[in-house]
């Protein structure tokens, strides 16, 4: 009686774990101006993606897995430029982006959820606007 009760204990113990739920996630970029820009993406220096993307364009920049949607930083990157044919455009970092005089105007952000990203179809996109391309900063060379 007491081996079939550990028994049970054991098993019941072992059916309580709490492993996480685990969903990929894709991340996005869509180009809703009338202008062709670039999308490169960085992790410590190095660039790991470059896109261009023309008008009405969507294109995919990583996808990852996790227990809930963290925005590009989900996907290892620590700063992202997004820079329009005319040398002019955003740099977003993934920490200390209040420092960053460079960055979209307000609180959106590549790297944070909601500020910027919509959920389309299951997937997760960061929309580039004609107001961002009028309000995009002359970036360093």
């Amino acid at each position: 009686m007491r081996l079939l009760l550990s028994l049970t204990l054991l098993v019941m113990l072992n059916a309580c774990t709490d492993e996480p739920d685990l969903i990929q996630f894709s991340v996005n970029i869509k180009n809703n101006t009338d202008k062709i820009f670039e999308i490169r993406c960085f992790s410590q220096g190095k660039l790991k993606v470059q896109k261009s993307l023309s008008q009405s364009e969507t294109k995919n920049i990583c996808t990852y897995t996790s227990e809930s949607f963290i925005g590009l930083a989900g996907c290892q990157k620590d700063s992202v430029v997004v820079e329009f044919n005319n040398s002019k455009g955003y740099i977003d970092i993934r920490l200390g982006n209040n420092l960053n005089e460079y960055r979209f105007l307000g609180n959106k952000s590549i790297f944070i959820q909601g500020n910027g990203f919509q959920n389309v179809g299951g997937e997760y996109e960061f929309s580039i606007t004609q107001q961002d391309f009028e309000n995009a900063y002359v970036l360093p060379e």
